[in-house]
């Protein structure tokens, strides 16, 4: 793996471990505290910018994870964020970001920083 396509990975990483843990210092009534949904929001935001930066390559090691929603979640975040249904939020935190960092750690761990 090349040392950039890891670097993002790690920071991708990094991002959904901090939503994680917001999630989890504010407890089932997140969604009603408008700091952690912004604080959530902005990590699922940055996901989907560090993922633009993948290179194709590391986007195939992860076939089951669906880049195309990742990045189309971050551009929706930025730019109409005012319009974010919390309910969509929710799902993703739930359900999508759980994979991802299941994917993205199987890649980390079986990767070498060499190409």
């Amino acid at each position: 793996m090349r040392p950039r396509d890891r670097a993002i990975l790690e920071a991708i990483a990094e991002s959904a471990r901090l939503a994680d843990d917001y999630l989890r210092q504010q407890g089932a009534g997140w969604l009603d505290d408008s700091r952690t949904v912004d604080a959530v929001a902005k990590r699922v935001e940055q996901i989907g910018e560090l993922a633009k930066h993948l290179s194709p390559e590391a986007l195939a090691t992860m076939p089951d994870v669906p880049w195309r929603e990742v990045k189309a979640t971050r551009t929706f975040l930025a730019h109409d964020y005012e319009n974010v249904d919390l309910d969509i939020l929710r799902e993703v935190v739930a359900e999508q970001l759980p994979a991802l960092r299941a994917a993205v750690a199987r890649v980390l761990s079986k990767g070498s920083d060499r190409d």
